[in-house]
């Protein structure tokens, strides 16, 4: 069997290990297929591209953000004719791209008619589109789909999934800082630099970059003056391996805190929209957020509008002061809870692709 795996990694960090680890996963629970795996925003209206398309016994759409406002044919350009596909399709573990997690957001949830015919055909092949949070799953239901949830693949390291302890460290020596994807949030970082530094003067912290960096960035400079191991993990899901040696990640970026979790590392993540707290709620876990709950929740807002709207949570030091006292009085309890989660959800996911076998 030869299957086309269509993924969203460019340069993120974060997407390169969410479609390392769904090829994983596809080869382990279907035996002998060939993955020929492309980028999915190519055009495969181009001869060259159609070629490969059609030499394929189906097609994969891997997970991340899948479920965009535009996802066909901004995101996935695929053919000009949906019609003139004829290979089967599911789509692994996708998730939505909502400003926050309030309930208008995800009932008025706005996404581009063209997308709409791509995802009934989508659920008409493979019976159910398969989703990485329970808000995607409630979105996508509102649209009237049958979702299901499967988590995302980047939970599912197959040398950690029949582990479920976890032991809150008790001396913490290095700790990494993931960066924030929205630039408001710079300053929420470098607010979080001096608090661990101010807790943790001895240990060894890093700030991760998942997309790059700008040596001129207040972030950068700040992180160097402070003495913090700049590390950057962006083109390839290689990267990742630094989170393995430290006791503790807090920070921004979503698949820093799947990844810790996957190995059952301390981590805490700074919800940055929907998609984090997504996570959170799948799982759990305790949130805190990077922002404030007086921004205008409106999901037609222009950018432009929205960006001059925002309001970012002052009181986010106090909250994960709070939610690591939680986690040290429980004996992270939650986290235990969470790894049984993953667990259980693998079940799911498993049953979810072994649908390819069929094909």
């Amino acid at each position: 069997m030869k299957i086309l795996f269509l993924h969203g990694a460019i340069k993120n960090g974060g997407d390169f290990l969410i479609a390392h680890r769904s090829e994983l996963l596809i080869q382990s629970i279907v035996q002998e297929c060939e993955i020929v795996s492309m980028w999915e925003g190519t055009d495969f209206s181009k001869e060259e591209n159609y070629e490969i398309l059609d030499s394929c016994d189906g097609i994969v759409y891997g997970g991340g953000p899948f479920f965009t406002n535009n996802i066909y044919p901004h995101d996935i350009p695929l053919i000009k004719d949906l019609e003139q596909i004829h290979k089967p399709m599911i789509n692994i573990g996708g998730g939505w791209f909502g400003r926050d997690n309030r309930f208008s957001t995800i009932k008025n949830y706005p996404m581009n008619d063209e997308s709409i015919q791509l995802l009934k055909i989508i659920e008409l092949s493979a019976q159910q589109l398969s989703c990485r949070d329970w808000y995607t799953v409630y979105m996508l239901k509102e649209k009237g789909f049958n979702a299901v949830m499967t988590g995302c693949p980047a939970w599912y390291d197959l040398n950690y999934i029949d582990k479920t302890d976890f032991v809150i460290p008790k001396e913490i020596n290095t700790i990494c800082i993931s960066d924030p994807a929205v630039s408001k949030h710079e300053k929420l970082a470098i607010k979080l630099i001096e608090w661990v530094k101010e807790k943790n003067p001895d240990a060894n912290v890093f700030l991760v970059f998942h997309r790059g960096y700008d040596t001129n960035s207040e972030l950068y400079r700040y992180a160097k003056m402070q003495g913090c191991d700049v590390k950057d993990i962006s083109g390839g899901y290689e990267g990742f391996e630094i989170y393995d040696q430290c006791q503790l990640h807090i920070g921004f970026r979503v698949h820093a805190h799947i990844y810790n979790l996957s190995h059952r590392n301390f981590s805490i993540l700074i919800e940055e929209d929907g998609r984090g707290a997504g996570v959170n709620n799948a799982l759990g876990l305790s949130s805190v957020k990077a922002y404030g709950d007086s921004r205008i929740n409106n999901p037609t807002l222009k950018k432009v509008e929205f960006h001059l709207a925002y309001k970012i949570n002052d009181e986010f030091i106090n909250e994960l002061e709070a939610l690591l006292l939680k986690a040290y009085s429980t004996n992270g309890l939650e986290y235990k809870q969470a790894f049984e989660r993953m667990q259980a959800f693998y079940i799911e996911m498993k049953e979810h692709i072994e649908i390819i076998s069929k094909w």
